[in-house]
């Protein structure tokens, strides 16, 4: 006589598994949870590998030393041209660690401020407005 997998109780008719629905669903979700390759867990293993790669970059902005948020922190290429690959969610939760901590040695840790500044330097509150300053002059005066 077969046996429920999960309380191995005597199953009756063409049942091949589970002896109730119940059963079922208790099986079901004990194998979700140790399985590695859900969404649930990929975020988990993301987010935990983001935690060290941050503890491992002095836990803050280089520039600024910003650290409340996860999310604001960014991986910086100090050169563009060695890079590999983002550092982003789907690369901390799915490439091994060996070859996230070889691109990580490419960065530096900078807040989202810090690294939009980095990149787009030409575009400084004082730039911009003494370009619109010299433009607004030479309509008036042209």
């Amino acid at each position: 006589m077969k046996q429920c997998v999960v309380c191995e109780q005597p199953i009756a008719g063409q049942k091949q598994k589970y002896c109730s629905n119940a059963c079922k669903q208790k099986d079901h979700y004990h194998r979700v949870k140790t399985q590695t390759n859900t969404y649930h867990s990929q975020t988990l293993r993301s987010l935990k590998r983001k935690l060290q790669l941050i503890e491992l970059f002095g836990g803050g902005c280089r520039n600024c030393g910003y650290d409340a948020n996860v999310a604001a922190l960014h991986f910086h290429h100090s050169d563009p041209t060695m890079k590999s690959m983002k550092l982003d969610m789907r690369v901390l939760s799915n490439r091994s660690w060996e070859a996230i901590m070889a691109e990580a040695g490419k960065c530096e840790l900078l807040c989202s401020n810090c690294h939009a500044e980095e990149h787009h330097p030409e575009l400084a509150l004082h730039t911009i407005q003494r370009i619109l300053s010299g433009a607004s002059r030479r309509e008036t005066t042209g």
